[in-house]
């Protein structure tokens, strides 16, 4: 019994070095600023993620993250099934989702990242320049046939939020002219006549081509109706109907890469990205000078 207690005492000494190894091993593999990510985002802002991606790397260069788009509606049911570890939505979890992800016990995130702003455009020669939203609306129930509608396939965050937020849950008329995704909408209005296309302003590279209506609000007084531009300000503090909130969704377990794309997504460095890219910051406070 005497012999086999040092023989006893160095296998102890190895399993612990074992342990020690391979637990050291682990943490070299899961940090916030190293390793390879796919990350998801929704159509609307994919330009601006890229964005961030660049900045990132940047300031990190061992961490990898390839950034792919989404639909709307794939991105959130990847997340909920756990597919994938990060998904940049145009909108937040909804009650059911909530209620699924309570269910599952899950621990899925939702994290503020910015304002965006679904954005009506017409050809640049078209004489148009402002709609009111009451006729947008009128246009894309049907009610009223002055211009064709052109809108991104219903998976999109676009039509879900039109359909959901500005038409009480209607489906668009059957007279509106649907396409692949978003990025299909410009061209197609380029090429069809009396046309509005609707779809995210990060979409947007480009806008010598195009005019970006100014949406106003119906009322029933002798006031005069404001119109208001997709300007930062004006989706900051909601004075532009179509404005969005823009969520990272989190599915992560510990600190990994996604969680620190994500702290870099609402830092004040991540925030200057989306500033000079047009859209609302989201996670810090701003002050912009609005103009009309």
């Amino acid at each position: 019994m005497k012999q086999e207690t040092p023989q006893r005492f160095y296998s102890i000494l190895i399993l612990f070095a074992f342990i020690f190894t391979f637990w050291s091993c682990q943490e070299k593999k899961i940090s916030p600023v190293k390793g390879n990510l796919v990350a998801y985002s929704d159509e609307s802002v994919y330009n601006l993620i890229v964005k961030e991606r660049a900045v990132f790397d940047s300031l990190y260069p061992d961490a990898k993250i390839e950034v792919k788009p989404l639909t709307a509606r794939e991105g959130i049911a990847k997340i909920l099934n756990k597919e994938i570890k990060l998904f940049v939505c145009s909108r937040d979890f909804n009650k059911e989702e909530l209620e699924f992800i309570k269910q599952q016990k899950s621990g899925l995130e939702s994290f503020k990242f910015c304002f965006d702003a679904v954005v009506a455009i017409v050809p640049k020669q078209s004489p148009v320049s402002e709609i009111l939203l009451d006729d947008l609306k009128k246009e894309l129930l049907g009610e009223s046939r002055k211009y064709k509608i052109i809108l991104p396939q219903k998976n999109s965050g676009v039509y879900e939020f039109l359909k959901t937020e500005i038409l009480d849950g209607k489906e668009p008329s059957s007279d509106v002219k649907i396409v692949e995704s978003e990025f299909s909408v410009k061209d197609e209005v380029l090429k069809t006549k009396n046309a509005i296309g609707l779809l995210g302003l990060n979409v947007l590279k480009d806008t010598s081509d195009v005019t970006l209506l100014k949406i106003g609000y119906s009322r029933n007084t002798l006031e005069p109706v404001n119109f208001y531009q997709p300007h930062q300000a004006y989706m900051i503090n909601g004075s532009y109907p179509l404005t969005r909130t823009v969520y990272a969704l989190l599915n992560e377990i510990g600190l990994g890469l996604a969680s620190g794309f994500v702290t870099h997504l609402t830092s004040f460095q991540g925030q200057e990205v989306v500033k000079n890219n047009n859209l609302g910051p989201a996670a810090i406070p701003v002050k912009l000078i609005s103009s009309q």
